[in-house]
């Protein structure tokens, strides 16, 4: 009796063994499937990632759905430009026919639109711009492309060389030295023919991220050489210190590393083409010289004056008066601002201004 016991009892212990080798069996081969059905769906759908996709629609219609014309810009600094403020400069500036839209993008970038292509396209030919002596460097943007994406790395000036032998001037030769100082554009027409000219101009665009060129040397056959320089249209705050648009000697890492003084500075204001020429008072060229005691004139009124008195009271009212006080102004405001901010020369023909000019021939 025991031994039949016995063997129930191992008979019964062999049989939950063997359940429950067929369990984990089993529960081993569910967590392969479920391992292989995930894989495969895994591997599914990035298979799918990379075959799949959507069609773009046509470029030609999207591009003439908005019937606009794009520009993407920023300003080479890094002070906070006012957005409404820059609009109402640049419109004032830029004049459109058709009218303009202008954006903000992000901190420094910003779009302008234009519903005509010639007044977008006046704006690329006419520049470069700026808004507070800072330049904007801007570009079209392709269609298709995002405006963020658009690279503003480059912008473009008129150049004038000066220095050049008229028996070097020639397009091509023009075209090497563009090369030379960036990549060429183009060339004035009026470079050749008409009146005598003192320079040739040249369109180049220039790398935002390269020092300016300030000269170039020519190398003649007989060993002689002779310096050509170069001077900038429209050139607004740059480094006298490295050369680079963008910012000025004040701020410059070079100078506080290297302690560079500003006389060394290798670049100047000179570079900039039709900077403000000093103004001379009107009454100069009739005044004598100095000597301690100026000369006493007769009036005729009982009293005397001296010439410089009497100039002072001629320019103190009607249009000598009025170009006194523009110069003045002028001073005041230039003194206020950093050297290297670029003066418009806006002074004419002061002879024409002058006493002379004024006065009425003999009756």
């Amino acid at each position: 009796m025991e031994t039949r016991l016995q063997y129930r009892l191992i008979h019964r212990v062999y049989y939950f063994q063997a359940t429950l080798t067929l369990l984990f069996l089993y529960l081993g081969s569910v967590n392969m499937a479920t391992l292989s059905i995930e894989e495969r769906c895994a591997a599914l759908s990035i298979t799918e990632e990379e075959t799949g996709g959507l069609a773009v629609p046509d470029l030609q219609e999207s591009a003439r759905s908005s019937d606009y014309w794009t520009l993407v810009g920023r300003f080479l600094t890094d002070r906070l430009v006012k957005f409404n403020h820059m609009q109402q400069i640049m419109a004032s500036v830029w004049r459109p026919v058709m009218g303009m839209h202008a954006t903000s993008l992000e901190e420094n970038l910003f779009l302008f639109q234009f519903p005509h292509p010639k007044d977008m396209q006046r704006v690329i030919d006419d520049g470069p711009w700026s808004f507070e002596n800072q330049t904007l460097v801007c570009a079209q943007v392709p269609p298709g492309t995002r405006p963020e994406d658009v690279v503003l790395d480059s912008v473009q000036f008129w150049i004038q060389i000066h220095g050049l032998p008229s028996m070097y001037a020639s397009s091509e030769f023009i075209a090497r030295i563009g090369n030379y100082v960036g990549e060429f554009v183009a060339e004035d027409p009026f470079n050749f023919g008409g009146s005598w000219r003192s320079y040739y101009r040249m369109r180049v665009k220039l790398a935002v991220d390269t020092p300016l060129k300030r000269r170039m040397k020519l190398c003649r056959k007989d060993g002689s050489t002779q310096w050509l320089t170069f001077r900038y249209e429209r050139l607004n705050a740059f480094c006298f210190c490295c050369g680079l648009l963008g910012h000025i000697d004040k701020f410059c890492k070079k100078v506080y590393e290297e302690g560079i003084e500003p006389e060394c500075f290798p670049y100047g204001s000179w570079m900039r083409a039709g900077a403000r020429r000093q103004a001379k008072p009107v009454g100069a060229k009739w005044l004598l010289p100095s000597t301690g005691h100026a000369p006493v004139v007769n009036t005729g009124a009982g009293f005397t004056q001296t010439p410089l008195d009497m100039v002072t009271l001629e320019e103190a009212g009607g249009i000598q008066g009025d170009l006194k006080r523009r110069r003045e102004d002028d001073d005041v405001m230039s003194s206020m601002r950093e050297d290297d901010v670029l003066m418009a020369e806006n002074m004419k023909s002061i002879d024409s201004a002058g006493l002379v000019g004024q006065a009425r021939p003999a009756q």
